[in-house]
Order: structure tokens, then sequence, then C-alpha cells
């Protein structure tokens, strides 16, 4: 039984590690009806204990999502007030496609990072994005933007805003458990242009574990200031992502030492 909580537990947590309360404060959506954007998903690393199912449990969607298709289509249709609705468009890889609505609030999201797509516009470093809060007894700290940086698209540099949101979640998980979000918004229109999430967890025991990758980055926009270039050649990447690499190394190296232990 207690397997099983730690399991459930960081299940929850996976879906709610975005979750927040809304914040009570005018905002502007910098989007309009008819605006899309296409990101490309990409599982770039997936490991697990042997009998661990892919996803490995339903708060862990995306992880599928990204191995399986080519490209998402977000297209705006509706704005009103601080709300945004996308009409998804999915392509996947066996060349299917499917659609469904999205609907979320530029203040108060719900669920993984597509929950995120769109953001304040012409936030500072130091803005708070998302408010704190208590999972169950556990203070989940708030969402502060990290940096303003001048970000490389294919038609010249923009200011973009960082957030790189890490939590450990070993208080109710084994060791070594983390979650680990970074996002990158264009500050003028607050759209999402590039995330990757690193996990390192439980999948459905205390003991089964799972370490993923996965990545998204916008591709092509109706907005055509906001595409990221296809090959990157600047080092403001490596930059942002260099502590990412850091952190798995060091957790992957203690999991392995407990695994000789």
């Amino acid at each position: 039984m207690k397997k099983i909580m730690f399991a459930l537990l960081f299940s929850i947590f996976m879906l709610s590690a975005l979750t927040v309360p809304s914040m009570s404060q005018d905002v502007t959506v910098a989007v309009s009806v008819g605006d899309w954007f296409m990101y490309e998903g990409t599982l770039v690393e997936y490991e697990a204990d042997e009998g661990v199912p892919f996803p490995p449990n339903e708060y862990t969607q995306e992880l599928y999502t990204y191995n399986e298709t080519d490209w998402q289509k977000y297209t705006v249709t509706d704005v009103a007030g601080s709300n945004v609705t996308f009409e998804v468009l999915s392509h996947w890889k066996n060349g299917t496609e499917t659609t469904y609505e999205l609907e979320l609030n530029i203040t108060s999201s719900f669920g993984p990072s597509e929950a995120l797509t769109v953001v304040q516009p012409n936030l500072e470093a130091g803005d708070q994005l998302r408010e704190g809060y208590d999972f169950f007894v556990w203070p989940v700290p708030p969402r502060i933007i990290n940096e303003t940086i001048m970000f490389e698209y294919e038609l010249g540099s923009r200011e973009t805003n960082v957030l790189d949101w890490y939590f450990p979640v070993d208080l109710w998980a084994p060791e070594g458990a983390f979650v680990n979000n970074k996002l990158l918004w264009d500050k003028e229109t607050g759209v999402l242009v590039k995330y990757e999430q690193i996990t390192n967890g439980t999948a459905q025991s205390a003991t089964d574990w799972y370490f993923s990758i996965i990545r998204n980055e916008l591709v092509d926009s109706s907005i055509a200031a906001l595409v990221i270039p296809e090959f990157p050649t600047g080092t403001v990447m490596l930059l942002i992502f260099i502590a990412v690499t850091v952190c798995v190394d060091i957790y992957r190296r203690k999991k392995l030492k407990r695994q000789i232990g």
C-alpha cells in the first residue's frame, strides 16, 4: 500500500506541477484569433526499470505524444478576457490527424506544457508567473521569471523570458526524484517558443523508476518573427540548459550507487 501511495502522489504531482490558483489582476493577451503556432515535440531520452510501461502512467501522456507526432498546430479560435481558446491539430507519424479544443487562462492554467502555450506579455525578470500553493502538506514555490535574454530566431534576436523551475519531490518519493521544467517565452507576445522537461521519478511504485527528457519547439508560426532556426548556432541554449545536464548526472549517479549498494 505504501508503494502505491508513493506512485499515486508522484503521478498527481506530475499533472498538478503546472497547476496554480488564479491571480487576481488585470491581464493583457497579446495573441489574436487566427494566430497559429506549430510545434515539434521530441522524446529526447527515456529509460525505465524493467516492467515499467510506456508512458509510465496516465499523467505522462506528453512522452507518448512527443514520440508519436510529427507536429502539433495550435490555432487561436477565441480570446475572451484572460482566456485563450485553441484548436489543436496533431499530425501523427502514422499519417493520421486528430483535433481537439484547448482553453487556457494565461494566469491560471492546468496540465502539462500546453497549458503555458501563452502567458502574459512583457513580463520582466523577477515577475511572478504563477503563485505558490500547497500540494497536500508540501509547499510548492511560486514560479518567477529568472531572466530576460536575447534569443536568436530565424529573423533575428528578440527579448525572451526564461523560467527554470526545478522541484525535488523526494519528500514523498525516494531520494533523487525531481521534476525540472525550462520554458522560454517571447517577451512581446507571451508565446511559448521552447520547452524542456526532465523527470527522474517513480512510475507505479516507489521502486519503479523512469527517467525522461522531452522537448517542444516552435518551428513555424503566423507570427514569423517567433520561429526558431532548425539548427541554432548560438551558445545561448547551451548556457540555459547546461545546469540540467549537471543535475541529471548527479541524480543518475546517486541512483546507480543505490542499485550497486
